[in-house]
């Protein structure tokens, strides 16, 4: 269902719409529908009425016998010593009540008056029907009633002074089809009134907002790149406020340069110095430990610089070939004495920021073969989306790890002990720079041991 859904606002403002304009004329069209029976039944009731009334008027006149004194033409009402209509059928209240006042209107005094609408005419009213045309009807005739089909009968009884019954039915004609046709039409013309203005008032909101949205999904601190202000005031508002917001972040973000830039020159001068000091000790266990420690230092500071001005890189992305790029990275570790492999494949490109792809493909191999003792890098892609997987034969990390291993300074090994572990900074740098290249990287344990790192990247 969510699927036949429009994504977009303005396409379900204006599904909206629609909806409630098609229940809306449905409820028009049965209340009408409604007032259309009630209006044949009253119609054909109102017949009635004047055929009663002309014959109990002719009776008063010239007596007992209507026939005398005058040619009685149409339908002619029965007397009979019962009423006509069952007390199985419903009765229609409010045409009694009509007919009721009708008759007193005309001066005549009854006992009283009822009314209903059968479906089959009864037996003894098959030549007191008024409606039904005798003979051979007319072209136009006929026509008229097949538009008109008949929709039952309705039955008046009246009850005289002398206790007999006047009786007479009249055909309640069908206008739905032309009343369905009239609200159809009416829908459609609707439909183009309210929905095409809609629509181009749709048109003229969504443009700057799917500009706004792209202005916010490409939004790089620093790049100036402001989203032009059009559509609606409102609208407008908000894009001025987003170029605003995006603005201030900028000045933040080249202060924090500033300040990283300082804080790094103020960390390094110091070590810097203190290493040519340290080359004067004497003892060389002693000094290479303190060399260790300050170059573990300083690769510490360097993530954490890196990290803070990542997304501020100059590096602008180009077309590379990742598996040369992986190849390189491998050949790396393996001139140190690691347990690197790569079977390089058919070229793929992708358009990446090399340096940085580089450098967190090394984090992902170090860990690898610091935690599991060799690295197996492999490479594939489908859908456009490129994974480097890249695969150790450690012990893995517990399922309830896993999403912790990509928080600062988090580690698998919790003794924060040099010599078996990092800073904690090479996964979370790592994820960063995926992110940053619009892909990610999950870790997973292999059914057959060991941990799989996959990096996976947009081919543009």
């Amino acid at each position: 269902m969510k699927k036949l859904l429009p994504n977009s606002l303005v396409g379900q403002l204006l599904l909206m719409v629609a909806f409630m304009l098609l229940i809306a004329q449905a409820v028009n069209m049965l209340l009408l529908y409604r007032g259309t029976q009630n209006q044949n039944m009253i119609e054909a009731s109102a017949g009635a009425v004047a055929r009663v009334g002309n014959f109990i008027g002719r009776r008063e006149v010239i007596g007992a016998d209507p026939r005398r004194g005058f040619r009685w033409r149409g339908s002619r009402p029965i007397i009979s010593r019962n009423t006509v209509i069952g007390d199985n059928v419903e009765r229609l209240s409010e045409l009694e009540e009509r007919a009721a006042i009708a008759f007193d209107n005309m001066g005549f005094n009854l006992r009283s008056v009822t009314a209903a609408k059968v479906e089959i005419l009864p037996p003894i009213l098959q030549n007191s029907v008024v409606g039904l045309r005798r003979g051979r009807p007319s072209d136009k005739t006929m026509g008229r009633q097949k538009n008109r089909q008949i929709d039952g009968y309705i039955l008046l009884s009246v009850q005289a002074s002398n206790g007999n019954w006047i009786s007479i039915a009249s055909v309640v004609r069908d206008r739905r089809p032309r009343i369905v046709g009239t609200l159809v039409f009416q829908t459609l013309v609707l439909y183009l009134i309210l929905l095409i203005p809609l629509i181009l008032l749709g048109r003229y909101i969504e443009k700057p907002l799917r500009n706004l949205t792209e202005g916010a999904r490409n939004f790089k601190p620093g790049d100036g790149i402001m989203v032009p202000e059009s559509g609606p005031p409102d609208t407008r508002q908000l894009i001025a406020a987003f170029n605003d917001m995006q603005g201030r972040v900028g000045s933040m973000m080249d202060e924090k340069d500033v300040m990283l830039g300082a804080i790094g020159h103020d960390l390094r001068t110091p070590l810097s110095a203190l290493r040519v000091r340290i080359e004067s000790v004497d003892d060389d266990g002693e000094r290479e430990r303190m060399i260790a420690g300050i170059e573990d230092m300083d690769r510490t500071l360097d993530d954490i610089l890196s990290l803070a001005r990542l997304g501020r890189s100059g590096e602008k992305s180009e077309a590379t070939d990742v598996s040369a790029l992986i190849e390189t990275v491998a050949d790396e570790f393996s001139d140190m004495g690691d347990q690197v492999s790569f079977s390089r494949q058919n070229r793929l490109t992708a358009n990446i920021r090399a340096t940085l792809i580089r450098r967190a493909l090394r984090n992902l191999v170090g860990n690898a073969v610091k935690y599991g003792n060799s690295a197996e890098i492999s490479l594939d892609s489908s859908n456009n989306l490129l994974k480097i997987h890249v695969d150790d034969d450690g012990p893995g990390i517990p399922e309830d790890q896993i999403s912790s291993m990509f928080e600062p300074f988090a580690r698998a090994e919790k003794s924060r002990n040099r010599a078996t572990g990092g800073s904690g900074l090479g996964l979370t740098l790592a994820r960063a720079i995926a992110r940053d290249q619009g892909g990610d990287i999950v870790l997973e344990n292999r059914e057959e041991g060991g941990l799989r790192a996959t990096l996976s990247l947009t081919m543009q």
